[in-house]
């Protein structure tokens, strides 16, 4: 049972290791296209009533939502090298250990 255990927990480090780094990639992708896009807007409505009118109205939720994405590049970011050297350390007690799956 020890060694079922114990595998099943290797697996499942490797897989969570290997989750948050397609996430964070997915993520630091939508980050930047969200600053292109907002960049994009901003010079295209330029500074006329309609500009002022458009960021008075959604400009609000565009910034919690840049908000969010940044705080969650930053959370990623973090703990991305935390769950890749876990899954590192539980592989290495795999090899070193006389309990296999």
């Amino acid at each position: 049972m020890e060694s079922d255990g114990f595998s099943y927990s290797t697996d499942q480090m490797h897989g969570l290791a290997g989750g948050i780094r397609d996430t964070a990639v997915k993520l630091f992708t939508v980050h930047d296209r969200f600053e292109e896009v907002m960049a994009s807007t901003r010079a295209a409505l330029g500074d006329d009533e309609f500009a002022h009118a458009y960021w008075q109205s959604g400009g609000s939720r565009l910034a919690a939502i840049g908000e969010a994405l940044d705080l969650l590049k930053k959370a990623v970011g973090a703990q991305e090298p935390n769950v890749r050297a876990a899954s590192a350390n539980y592989q290495a007690s795999d090899e070193a250990g006389t309990i296999r799956g």
